[in-house]
């Protein structure tokens, strides 16, 4: 019997913040591999604009997509095996050219190395870039339709 190998990420992210009101975002992102393939990915945002969620599951030769994120919904399949998705850059260096797909939006999209040690991606018209200093992540800044931000590394 083959034994499988499992990874898996998670990130839990609150944010606040002032958008002509006080916005208070729970965010709740999962990638799981199975011997290095993205078998299923989600995402749960809960907040006081709204609820939503994505679930993004592999299913022998195709990814299920159900999306349903702010202003956004997606439930076309990709139909290609992947092996990385944005919650695995927080805590591994990328490649350029490495295909990622998205836990939130359920779509692909492609690496690109911009200088040694900074890397982005696009998705559904943002960009996202993370900067490394020796392959350990320091910095994120996410635009999003709503408000831009910025997650810093912290060894508090």
């Amino acid at each position: 019997m083959e034994s499988l190998e499992e990874t898996k990420f998670e990130i839990n992210s609150l944010v606040d913040f002032w958008f002509f009101g006080r916005v208070h975002v729970d965010f709740l992102q999962k990638a799981d591999y199975l011997n290095g393939q993205l078998n299923e990915a989600s995402t749960v945002s809960n907040s006081n604009r709204g609820n939503f969620q994505t679930n993004v599951t592999w299913n022998g030769d195709h990814y299920e997509v159900d999306a349903n994120t702010y202003k956004y919904e997606n439930n076309e399949p990709i139909n290609q095996p992947i092996y990385s998705s944005p919650a695995r850059l927080y805590f591994e260096e990328p490649k350029h050219g490495d295909i990622l797909l998205s836990e939130n939006f359920g779509l692909v999209t492609t690496v690109v190395e911009d200088e040694p040690g900074v890397y982005s991606i696009e998705v559904n018209g943002n960009t996202n870039t993370f900067y490394y200093e020796e392959g350990v992540l320091q910095k994120v800044v996410l635009e999003n339709s709503i408000k831009n931000y910025v997650i810093r590394r912290s060894d508090d």
